[in-house]
């Protein structure tokens, strides 16, 4: 019994010191990460169709990334290795932009990082679900996720005075940063994985591979009507978001003219406060309030984001309570988005939960940024950025008048 309890404790312990370096290691890489669209529009001369083509691969990616995790299912002795191997493949391509910087090489370096950085996911989410107990992984989760955006604080208080003096100081960050957050490999191969058994491989056509995670992703959603709404909600409102994206770029530089530390001051530091000020009631909320509430309480966050931003001609300071918006708004997505898998799967296997939320990511990601783009185009940023405040706001509005609660299982 002593044995157990010493091996559970060992468990949560190592889970948690890789954990708290990965977010550590991971938030200058994230800091540098969020500017390079406005980067490449202010410093490359970008064109509208290259940021919307980077704008679009954040959520179209998913849809491919998802077939990396599509066979952790009972296969939990590939859970580390699966973890690692996309934490590496997604930095390495950044250790070259100082040799390489041109805005489309910027692109593929995005896009590698975005197809492995949300393949691991599931890896992640599952791992923590088997060492780390449900009250105190919600709490360690949350403690480093605040800890990750003080430490973004800090560092957007210099990044932003670097890049204003030395505006191609980005391209030596980049790799920087990427190096950093690569560090932490080391810690993630302590990790433990309790002892199970290794299911035989089975040699499967490859038209099932590509067409069998769809369809049990369409199976637990009709299964699982609760988990159905909730995708229904965050379909709304991320489509809103991403529909957007495009044109906040085009906002910022060409009609605000904003510097690099305005930027960060207002991505970094103050989305950064919102988040760490947040943080703590969104958690306590995860047992308290239906997860429906919750939905319709970020998406109006995020719709308050471009409705805000639209009045900052008229002061800087309209823009930096935009982002204060955002970032209350995000720091309750990112704990529901990430922690929904283990909310709704309760005693089974949460990876097949958060694969579903990626791919509905990369749905949603096909059509929204390339839709966005021409809006911007012929419509102008500023009616981009009202028909996306909308959205949000429509999406809240049916979390609010269809709500939910989770159910069990069916089979």
């Amino acid at each position: 019994m002593q044995t157990v309890e010493h091996s559970k404790s060992l468990f949560y312990k190592q889970t948690r010191k890789a954990l708290l370096w990965m977010n550590l290691s991971h938030e200058p890489f994230v800091v540098l990460y969020t500017l390079l669209p406005f980067i490449i529009r202010k410093d490359l001369g970008a064109s509208l169709l290259q940021i919307s083509i980077l704008t679009a691969l954040r959520p179209v990616l998913p849809l491919f990334s998802f077939y990396w995790s599509a066979n952790l299912t009972n296969q939990r002795h590939r859970l580390r290795s699966n973890l690692i191997s996309a934490w590496v493949l997604a930095r390495l391509p950044f250790l070259f932009i100082p040799w390489i910087p041109s805005v489309w090489y910027l692109i593929l370096c995005c896009a590698v990082y975005e197809f492995f950085n949300k393949s691991g996911i599931p890896a992640l989410i599952e791992i923590l679900k088997i060492n780390i107990p449900k009250q105190a992984r919600e709490n360690t989760y949350t403690f480093y996720f605040v800890l990750s955006f003080i430490e973004s604080i800090l560092l957007g208080l210099m990044v932003g005075g670097v890049l204003d003096l030395h505006p191609k100081a980005w391209q030596f960050l980049c790799c920087a940063t990427a190096f950093v957050g690569l560090s932490s490999i080391w810690m993630q191969m302590k990790v433990p994985i309790p002892f199970a058994p290794i299911t035989p491989k089975e040699s499967i056509p490859l038209k099932t591979k590509i067409l069998q995670p769809w369809k049990d992703s369409f199976i637990l959603l009709k299964n699982r009507p609760d988990f159905a709404r909730f995708q229904q909600g965050f379909m709304l409102g991320g489509f809103g978001l991403m529909l957007i994206a495009p044109s906040l770029y085009v906002f910022y530089v060409d009609q605000l003219k904003l510097a690099h530390s305005q930027i960060v001051t207002g991505r970094s530091i103050i989305m950064g406060i919102g988040v760490v000020l947040s943080s703590y009631f969104w958690k306590k909320s995860l047992n308290k309030t239906p997860i429906s509430t919750l939905t319709t309480y970020i998406l109006i966050g995020f719709a308050l984001f471009p409705l805000t931003i639209l009045f900052s001609g008229l002061s800087i300071h309209w823009f930096y309570l935009a982002f204060l918006f955002y970032g209350i708004a995000q720091a309750g997505s990112h704990l529901l988005c990430n922690l929904s898998g283990t909310l709704f799967s309760k005693e089974e296997d949460s990876s097949q939960f958060s694969r579903v939320n990626i791919l509905m990511v990369g749905l949603r990601g096909i059509i929204a940024p390339a839709l966005g783009g021409l809006m911007c185009r012929f419509l102008g940023p500023m009616a981009t950025l009202i028909l996306g405040s909308a959205l949000c706001f429509f999406g809240a509005w049916y979390m609010h008048a269809y709500p939910y609660s989770i159910k069990k299982a069916t089979t």
